[in-house]
């Protein structure tokens, strides 16, 4: 058990005596007053009552003296800092400096609350030497932003900041200086990532079953910033990096706060980024963060029986009563059981710690069944997960393992199925949400009645699910529905080349790849049935003529996505139909073609430079849809033991 703990233990009964007997330190008798005004500790009167509340809790009289000494101390400095303050307006903050050993540099700084946070760095930056700029402050669960007046971001005489730095080992230091750095970073290479693949290719959002989740673009990546943030700041607290990590996740709940969706009701997400915040507030040894931590983990709890069901219901009743959820609860019964006894509600804190001891014996993990179950072949983390969802019994394990992998595998397929369609028939589910989202079910049965896929999508999303409509749509305009497929679809150029190479000419190549959306051999079996000895079907010529009248001539098949929404595109030499000098024609054509060789590199170079980044993320962000349910409890298990003592538990 640290020293600190302990020492936080007395503070906590003794503040606790003294409220219930309403003794005030400051006042007479236990502060002499003397001349002018001089205030003096009454040493008798000091002991008298460390040895009467040390008797009481159980406390060493001198341990006793020492922590009211602290406490009479800290309530001066308080009266003194907030005279000081209603007179000049300099207000005391304390600072609290978490190390990576674990222990806390603490001291008072003065500020005006008219500067900036920004100002406020610098203040601190000296103290602890170091760079300013380099140094995050988080106060009552927000950032404190650099540019905003104090006043305005509500930290005033008596706040408490938390200074998040690193360690002072030389190797540490430099490590320090680039916290701030890697954080601003990932932000930014975030919102590249997103912004460049539209919200869709980098980070998708599927719900508890895997299946896709469609919202509108503004909102979807808010929801995928804050997502991928939390990623990131897991990440951080695997290499137990609390500093940054916390950082990244108030990050990230700053960005999940900018949701309007009513998503966030129902997902578990933000629950777990708010139990993840006050564990890294507990890591840190901030629990003095104790009002925004208890409003925190009241939002997870809430949020818990939204998602899971009160007690775990609705996960029971899908997954059954040893449902992984459960292990989410023991992590925040026990940061609810550390607050009690950080209230001084200690009956609840005891009462808390035993429901902790009883869920950590469930969910105990046989040793002997791991071995066993990773000699056949399976990771460390769905072993952890499976065993603890069959009570440790290895063939029910091998069993969960496989069930789970084939219904990620099926609800996979059948996400990248309905996304892929979405694109061919350029559908956006986002503004509707659900309700404008197509049923695949439906599509499937269209397709049992000889319909091509892409087209029973467009007959549905045109008759809102409706399959009697949709079989209409089919019926009476086959050929408006084939017209809006020519508009959507993009050609695939290799495709293209390998038709072209078999013969067919590059418009009919591009039109059966359009009808057939990049189907290679759905597109050849088009081309055989509607072309005969060089003449072509009725069907196909009027798909041509279609295909014309967009602007999607042969011409324009190298240039990929020359074909957009429907309207038409002007030829290059067509822009220069005012200059009448042939040669002219010709230096522009030369001069556009050179522009697009500069843009294709451009191009080439943004996407080499994407899937650089996107590699770096994936490293830390492509997790399992159970990764959050695998803890190891070991460190759930250290602090019970050593809350536990300190209550007298055992």
């Amino acid at each position: 058990m640290s020293s600190e703990l302990q020492h936080e233990n007395h503070l906590i009964q003794l503040r606790a005596k003294l409220n219930e007997r309403k003794i005030k330190l400051w006042e007479v008798p236990y502060m002499q007053v003397e001349g002018d005004e001089q205030r003096h500790s009454n040493g008798v009167e000091m002991l008298r009552l460390a040895v009467q509340f040390g008797a009481e809790l159980g406390i060493a009289t001198e341990l006793c003296l020492r922590t009211l000494t602290a406490l009479q101390r800290n309530a001066l400095d308080k009266l003194q800092s907030k005279d000081e303050f209603q007179r000049t307006g300099l207000a005391t903050v304390r600072v609290r400096a978490p190390t990576q050993t674990g222990s806390n540099r603490e001291f008072d700084l003065k500020v005006q609350v008219t500067e900036t946070g920004g100002q406020l760095c610098e203040l601190i930056g000296q103290r602890l030497s170091l760079d300013a700029r380099k140094i995050k402050l988080v106060c009552s669960g927000k950032i404190i932003n650099g540019v905003r007046t104090l006043q305005e971001q509500k930290v005033s005489n008596g706040a408490t900041v938390m200074a998040l730095v690193m360690a002072c080992s030389e190797e540490e230091a430099k490590r320090e200086c680039s916290t701030y750095d890697r954080v601003h970073k990932i932000r930014s290479d975030a919102e590249m990532l997103i912004n460049e693949n539209d919200s869709s290719n980098f980070l998708s959002i599927e719900d508890q079953s895997g299946n896709a989740i469609f919202l509108p673009k503004n909102e979807k990546q808010a929801l995928l910033m804050g997502l991928t943030l939390y990623e990131k700041g897991k990440a951080a607290m695997k290499a137990d990096s609390c500093e940054e990590a916390l950082l990244l996740l108030l990050e990230a709940d700053h960005d999940f706060r900018n949701c309007n969706s009513q998503l966030l009701n129902v997902v578990d997400n933000y629950a777990l980024l708010n139990l993840d915040i006050v564990w890294c507030y507990l890591r840190l040894k901030n629990l003095n963060q104790l009002p925004d931590a208890e409003e925190r983990l009241k939002v997870c709890e809430l949020k818990f029986q939204q998602s899971y069901g009160k007690n775990m219901a609705r996960v029971a009743a899908i997954r059954g009563e040893q449902s992984n959820e459960k292990i989410l609860l023991v992590r925040l019964h026990l940061l609810k059981a550390v607050l009690y006894f950080h209230q001084n509600k200690r009956d609840d804190a005891r009462t808390m710690f035993r429901v902790v001891e009883t869920e950590l014996l469930k969910l105990r993990i046989d040793d002997d069944c791991l071995s066993r179950l990773m000699e056949c072949g399976y990771g460390m983390k769905e072993c952890r997960i499976a065993l603890r969802a069959c009570s440790n019994d290895v063939e029910a394990a091998i069993e969960f393992i496989h069930s789970q992998r084939e219904t990620r595998r099926v609800n996979e397929r059948r996400s990248e199925r309905e996304r892929q369609l979405y694109r061919t028939i350029g559908h956006d589910a986002s503004e509707g949400g659900d309700t404008l989202r197509l049923k695949l079910e439906l599509v499937d049965q269209l397709m049992e009645m000889g319909y091509p896929e892409e087209l029973a999508a467009l007959a549905l999303k045109r008759s809102a699910n409706d399959i009697n409509g949709a079989l209409n749509e089919l019926e009476r305009n086959g050929e408006a529905l084939q017209a809006e497929l020519l508009r959507t679809v993009l050609v695939d150029e290799e495709l293209q080349a390998k038709l072209e190479a078999l013969g067919f000419g590059g418009q009919v190549a591009q039109v059966a790849l359009k009808l057939m959306a990049n189907d290679y051999d759905r597109a050849t079996n088009y081309l055989l049935t509607n072309v005969q000895n060089g003449r072509y079907s009725e069907g196909l010529q009027r798909a041509i003529d279609v295909l014309e009248r967009q602007g999607g001539s042969s011409s324009s098949s190298s240039r990929k996505g020359s074909v957009s929404e429907g309207t038409d595109q002007q030829p290059a030499a067509a822009a220069s139909d005012q200059q009448p000098s042939t040669s002219k024609r010709t230096t522009s054509t030369s001069s556009d073609t050179s522009a697009d060789e500069a843009k294709r590199q451009e191009r080439k170079r943004k996407k080499e430079m994407l899937d650089l980044l996107f590699k770096s993320f994936s490293q830390d962000i492509r997790t399992t849809a159970d990764a959050h349910l695998d803890l190891p409890l070991d460190e759930e298990m250290n602090l019970l033991e050593q809350y536990k003592k300190l209550l007298g538990m055992e």
